[in-house]
C-alpha cells in the first residue's frame, strides 16, 4: 500500500516538473517565456507586472539569441495582449518575422497609441533594445548610480 502511494507520488512529480519544461520553450533576459507557435507565429508569455515593452524584450531577445536575426530585422505584432495559445496564459503576445506569410497587413500609419496593435512593426534593434529599459539595467546603461 505504502509503495503504491510513493509510486503515484514519484509519477505526479515527475509529470509535474516535465510540463513547465515542454510548455516553456525560452526564457527571456526579463524572465518572460517565449514559445514558438508554429514556423511562423511566436508567442511571449506575459506576468504580473508586465509592462507592453517587456513583451518587446522578450520577442526581440529570442529572435536574436534563438533566430540569430539580422539587427534590421521587423518584428511584426500578430495580436495584442490576450489568451496565450501555445499554455493558455492570461496574458500574451503573439509576433511573426513574415506577416505576408500570415496574411497580416503591416500598420502603416504615422501615429500609433499602441505599441502592440496588429501588424504594427518594430525592428529588431528597437525591440532588444527594451530589455535595456527594466529596473537595475538603468544604471548599468547610463553609467549612473
Amino acid at each position: 500500500m505504502v509503495q503504491r502511494i510513493f509510486r503515484s507520488l514519484a509519477v505526479v512529480s515527475a509529470c509535474s516538473l516535465a510540463l513547465p519544461v515542454m510548455a516553456q520553450e525560452f526564457r527571456a533576459t526579463n524572465s518572460l517565456y517565449v514559445n514558438r507557435v508554429d514556423q511562423n507565429v511566436i508567442e511571449v508569455i506575459g506576468r504580473p507586472g508586465a509592462n507592453k515593452d517587456d513583451y518587446w524584450c522578450g520577442i526581440g531577445d529570442y529572435v536574436r539569441r534563438v533566430e540569430r536575426a539580422p539587427w534590421k530585422t521587423k518584428i511584426y505584432v500578430v495580436s495584442g495582449i490576450g489568451r496565450g495559445v501555445t499554455t493558455g496564459a492570461r496574458d500574451a503576445v503573439t509576433f511573426t518575422l513574415k506577416p505576408e506569410a500570415i496574411g497580416l497587413e503591416p500598420y502603416e500609419a504615422s501615429y500609433i497609441s499602441d505599441i502592440l496593435k496588429v501588424g504594427y512593426s518594430r525592428s529588431l534593434t528597437f525591440a532588444f533594445d527594451r530589455c535595456h529599459l527594466r529596473p537595475g539595467f538603468y544604471s548599468l546603461r547610463f553609467g549612473l548610480s
